[in-house]
């Protein structure tokens, strides 16, 4: 096993540190602001493994997210020149989550005082159709999405990063790779394994917003029912992504578990090394006291000059 980079030492321990900060005192730059409760386990489990550390996460998701403006608004008066617009599918100026859970959401039920109990979970009080000649590039559209686990995990070496790539793989995430190799140059970078899978995603247009619109409440343009159904079929991959994180969990430690079998420390090795010459020793002795003496008495215990009383 190849020696772990003093420089990732200190990485893993800063990294560690920040995870071990309390939950109402935890945030990173995720919409929940934390690490998700449903991998956690998995996490002490890979942060636990020597020349592996998480450096961001998360569980899985279904959200509801509204895209930022894609220009300037009028009514705003001057935009901050750091502020971005929004690009295709990107969320841009002002874009705003809608609705986040990361864990299945139970399909809510409709009363006498609410007819679109899911169009209202969702941010979307307003129910229209689409207008006609509507213009993309001034539209800020609202999506859907069921996203499953994506996980990044720094490795101290490329031998390190191997097991996790292969466990990620072989547990479904088969747009897993290794990124950060043209920096393997630089003795702080080290090998990113980026652990995701798109084949079980989803995502859908079910609302917009004009630019313009002073209100900036976003309207729904597909029926409850259709909600209903997205969130249904979400609910049901959100059991195959569990699935998938926990055949990952399995590899992994099973790939460890053989690689530490199959190594030794210097120590270790010198010692076992040390063993087998001596046994080879003892056999060349012994086949050389076979060819001396080929009639002596197998019982005669003074061939190797131990002069011993038969009984």
């Amino acid at each position: 096993m190849e020696t772990i980079p003093p420089s990732f030492t200190i990485k893993k321990n800063n990294i560690l540190q920040h995870l071990s900060t309390p939950d109402d005192e935890y945030s990173d730059l995720s919409p929940k602001g934390s690490v998700d409760i449903g991998i956690r386990d998995l996490i002490n489990i890979i942060n636990g493994i020597d020349g592996l550390v998480t450096t961001s996460s998360c569980a899985g998701r279904i959200s509801v997210f509204l895209e930022g403006a894609k220009t300037e608004n009028p009514h705003n008066g001057q935009q901050n020149e750091s502020m971005q617009a929004a690009v295709p599918g990107g969320k841009g100026r002002g874009g705003r989550w809608l609705f986040v859970s990361h864990d299945p959401v139970d399909n809510p039920k409709s009363s006498t005082s609410e007819t679109y109990p899911t169009m209202n979970l969702f941010g979307m009080p307003k129910h229209g159709t689409l207008p006609l000649n509507l213009k993309p590039e001034t539209t800020r559209f609202v999506k859907f999405q069921f996203e499953p686990m994506i996980l990044h995990v720094m490795a101290a070496s490329l031998h390190h990063a191997q097991p996790v790539l292969a466990a990620a793989i072989n547990a479904g995430f088969r747009e897993s790779g290794v990124q950060s190799l043209k920096n393997l140059d630089d003795p702080k970078a080290f090998p990113m394994v980026a652990i995701r899978s798109s084949g079980i995603g989803l995502s859908s247009l079910v609302g917009y917003a004009i630019d313009d619109d002073e209100e900036e409440s976003a309207s729904c343009i597909v029926e409850e029912g259709y909600l209903q159904l997205l969130l249904s079929i979400a609910n049901d991959r959100f059991l195959e992504n569990s699935k998938r994180v926990d055949r990952f969990q399995s590899e992994l430690l099973q790939s460890v578990h053989k690689r530490e079998r199959h190594w030794e420390d210097g120590k270790a090795r010198a010692e076992r090394l040390k063993a087998e010459g001596l046994e080879e020793r003892r056999k060349r002795a012994l086949h050389t006291v076979g060819e001396d003496h080929p009639h002596r008495d197998s019982g005669d215990n003074s061939i190797l000059g131990l002069e011993l009383d038969n009984p």
